[in-house]
């Protein structure tokens, strides 16, 4: 893994030489490309003015904000540059808040700190330590190839991890979402109620991440795998499920299933749909070959 920034985290007086990895990736999409569907080449995008009826090129094209109907102020990349920030080489640390404080939803990306060389590690272990002890969480900014980013630091595994918040103006609060569509002052029937709190109770466990998978991804790879090797896959239309006839029916039901899964009498029918797709591609292409 690659190093993707290197600088000081500074709080106070202190500043400790840090590196920066990314904790993610992002390569989860399967990339398509569009082709012309009678020869198969790649098709070309091109920027066309629909009034001339022209394609431009790109030193013919200019950026416009639009602050009206077909109404725009146009902006240089001069202007632009005017406000940029320069790249920092420190993530300044302004304070540190309960880490719970945050709410979810402002996290976005996510990047492991570790010392950068032997130097920091008494400073970077004693920074870990302390807010691990203390179950805070650092604020820090820092410009990274011009771009403004605001971290939430806090100890992960023996390194930190910084999470880049989201701002303000990009998180649309629950406050927006119309009174007569929550549900925190409905009234719920008791016996429903408990029914539910015993299916949580049947169905908590603990959080392991393998246990996630992408099925969707597994099996569209596996048909483009097959059909790159020459052989036709064909796709069954799913089974419509079976509609739920009430509520209290359906948390009947799943507590009984449930149950029985706590006691290890779960059918292996049952436990063999997580990841069907993938299986039934399999099965296919065994027949096929």
């Amino acid at each position: 893994m690659k190093a993707i920034w290197k600088g000081y985290l500074k709080f106070s007086l202190v500043m400790i030489p840090v590196k920066m990895y990314n904790a993610v990736s992002k390569r989860r999409a399967v990339p398509f490309h569009l082709l012309h569907g009678e020869c198969k080449t790649r098709i070309k995008q091109q920027n066309v003015c629909p009034s001339c009826d022209k394609t431009l090129a790109n030193e013919e094209m200019v950026r416009g904000f639009e602050y009206g109907k077909d109404m725009y102020v146009i902006v240089t990349d001069e202007e632009i540059q005017k406000v940029r920030k320069e790249s920092t080489e420190s993530i300044e640390i302004s304070k540190f808040v309960d880490a719970n404080q945050i709410q979810p939803i402002y996290y976005s990306d996510s990047h492991y700190l570790v010392p950068d060389g032997k130097v920091g590690f008494d400073a970077f272990a004693l920074l870990y330590r302390a807010l691990l002890d203390a179950k805070k969480a650092a604020l820090g900014k820092v410009v990274i190839r011009n771009r403004e980013n605001i971290f939430s630091i806090q100890p992960f595994d023996g390194a930190l991890i910084a999470y880049t918040l989201r701002y303000p103006e990009e998180v649309q609060t629950a406050e927006k979402v119309p009174e007569e569509e929550k549900v925190d002052k409905v009234e719920v029937d008791s016996g429903n109620l408990a029914m539910a709190k015993t299916l949580v109770q049947n169905m908590t466990g603990d959080f392991v991440s393998e246990e996630n998978r992408d099925e969707y991804r597994e099996a569209l790879m596996e048909i483009i795998k097959a059909k790159a090797e020459g052989e036709e896959i064909k796709v069954e239309p799913k089974a419509e499920k079976a509609k739920v006839i009430s509520l209290m029916e359906a948390l009947k039901k799943s507590v009984k299933e449930t149950g029985k899964r706590e006691r290890g009498e779960v059918p292996k029918k049952a436990m063999a749909t997580a990841g069907k797709g993938a299986k039934e591609v399999s099965q296919k292409k065994r027949k096929a070959s």
